[in-house]
């Protein structure tokens, strides 16, 4: 029950994300990228390399890269939260 209420809200801060993507500059979006990655490992494995990417091209004022970059990295996390909220709700025992 609480695996599954983080996993809810850990979506909708994700879901969030592009909305409040509008007014920070590129650094704040990745700080606050960061702060999400931190509660969960797998996440921070598998996209923290994206994220060090995207911090460098904020560095060298290269924003629009750094804003798609970005946009692909919480597109993927709201994919996994979607797959985790799923998976856990059912036990169908099939794998892809």
């Amino acid at each position: 029950m609480i695996l599954r209420l983080a996993g809810a809200t850990a979506l909708m801060l994700v879901v969030a994300g592009p909305a409040f993507a509008v007014g920070p500059t590129c650094g704040d979006q990745i700080a606050a990228l960061r702060g999400q990655l931190q509660d969960s490992a797998r996440a921070r494995a598998s996209l923290g390399a994206k994220v060090e990417q995207a911090d460098q091209l904020c560095k060298q004022n290269k924003d629009e890269e750094a804003q798609n970059l970005l946009r692909q990295i919480h597109e993927q996390m709201s994919q996994a939260g979607s797959k985790g909220a799923s998976g856990s709700s059912t036990s169908s025992g099939t794998s892809r």
